[in-house]
């Protein structure tokens, strides 16, 4: 595939979101049967699982694919045979590497893991233009609120975690490196930064957007209603986490302004996009959305699905076609009122929970989870509130009780900073899903955990 610059790619989206659904689907089809095409010539993994497939196939003749499949076959499944796991992995060690381009040709992401088997993801310059058109083109619910943005300054703050390859502040780092004139108009603050010190740089970045997790927005949302921060976005943009209802009545009234959020993900960039019905829009001429049953058969429209399968149509470094992911929706097909004609969703987001200690002290899940992801050897954890102040973190890792010594250390440290002076105490359970839905938490604050082991300690 020709690579795609970022003028074309605005043009492009601006054609496609004026097409009716059937042209839509047309050009769907051309650029799956590119994409089919590419990863036979260019991924040993595609061309295995695809021998055989004829030129007239249908979507569900593809077989699905799972991230612990792919990885364990990485270097066969990237399209470049220069990119290998062990070539990326050394790449990533180096934390300045955030936001900057393996070989100039791809930036490397990480996924969070919440099925306990985190994908690394490369995109290309054609993938970071078509997710930057799409969001440039379809991130405001409203226009009103583009033109807000523009008039307060065009200064946009978020809070995620800062120091990981995740697609969040991996996305901000490189418009930063690729644009330095910026760096007086976007910031991101770490989301385990301490609160004083987060309110003192808001106050005086004065942003126009605020964007980040909706449990690191929520704290943002006290220091407002308490008097000690003192901002007035034009629009509040929450990502990474389910944005309950409650938590975007409260963030509006606290900032005054407009709240919405997306659906993204890292392999699949900006899924769908939420217009002011708060329906999520698929960006359908870039990215297939298929709602399966557990045993992978699809659902009708209306019907909640237990996972989907996503087809990234830009994603020709590193193929991601019928990939599996855990989310959980429903698709409809009927109108909107907004006007859009693509497709939307219901979502049932992830939902961690934020922790609450003596004092009123509270700790964001993903602060919580940014620091436990990123100690050395650790596969899979979750931490669980057992009283007020003691946590219970579960580990499966290489040497548990080495990493438990380190994460003991730092999440201790941390939780300090944050005013609170917690216990620490390593599981003897590994780390589990629910007993009754089967989806995974990684924090849980205290009384949330069910089951029968639920009160072992």
């Amino acid at each position: 595939m020709r690579e795609i610059g970022l003028i074309k790619a605005l043009a492009m989206t601006r054609r496609a979101g004026k097409m009716t659904p059937e042209e839509r689907a047309a050009l769907r089809r051309r650029r799956l049967e590119a994409l089919v095409a590419h990863a036979r010539a260019n991924s040993p993994y595609y061309a295995e699982r695809y021998a055989g497939l004829g030129a007239d196939f249908a979507l569900t003749d593809l077989p699905a694919v799972n991230k612990v499949e792919l990885m364990a076959r990485f270097d066969d499944w990237t399209a470049d045979r220069a990119v290998t796991l062990a070539r990326v992995r050394a790449f990533m060690e180096d934390k300045d590497n955030i936001g900057r381009m393996l070989d100039g040709k791809y930036l490397v992401f990480t996924t969070s893991g919440s099925t306990g088997h985190p994908a690394v993801i490369i995109w290309d310059k054609t993938a970071m233009n078509i997710s930057s058109a799409l969001s440039v083109l379809r991130s405001y619910a409203r226009r009103e609120d583009m033109a807000a943005f523009l008039k307060k300054g065009k200064r946009s703050a978020s809070l995620f975690a800062d120091d990981g390859f995740y697609l969040g502040c991996g996305s901000i780092r490189y418009q930063l490196h690729k644009m330095p004139y910026k760096k007086g108009q976007i910031m991101n603050i770490d989301v385990r930064t301490p609160m004083a010190r987060a309110v003192e740089r808001l106050n005086a970045f004065r942003p126009a957007m605020l964007g980040g997790y909706p449990s690191a927005l929520e704290l943002l949302a006290e220091e407002q209603e308490a008097g000690r921060l003192h901002i007035a976005p034009a629009v509040v943009m929450t990502g990474g986490e389910l944005l309950r209802p409650e938590v975007r009545e409260r963030l509006g009234a606290a900032f005054g302004g407009y709240v919405q959020t997306n659906y993204s993900c890292t392999e699949g960039g900006t899924v769908a996009h939420e217009c002011r019905n708060r329906h999520f829009h698929i960006n359908d001429e870039w990215i297939i959305v298929e709602p399966v049953d557990s045993a992978g058969r699809a659902v009708p429209d209306g019907v909640q699905s237990d996972k989907l399968l996503l087809t990234n149509l830009a994603s020709f470094a590193q193929p991601i076609i019928r990939y599996e992911v855990t989310d959980r929706v429903i698709l409809h097909r009927e109108p909107c009122g907004c006007g859009c004609t693509a497709p939307w969703l219901e979502l049932e987001g992830r939902i961690d929970d934020t922790l609450t200690f003596s004092g009123g002290v509270r700790a964001a899940p993903l602060g919580l989870y940014a620091l436990l992801k990123e100690i050395p050897g650790v596969r899979r954890f979750q931490l669980v509130q057992r009283e007020q102040d003691v946590l219970e973190l579960r580990l499966l890792a290489e040497d548990r009780e080495a990493a438990f010594e380190t994460a003991r250390r730092e999440l201790g440290a941390y939780l300090k900073s944050l005013g609170a002076d917690v216990g620490i105490v390593l599981g003897e359970d590994l780390p589990r899903t629910h007993p009754e839905s089967g989806k995974f938490r990684h924090i849980m604050s205290l009384g949330q955990e069910r089951g029968p082991a639920a009160q072992k300690l």
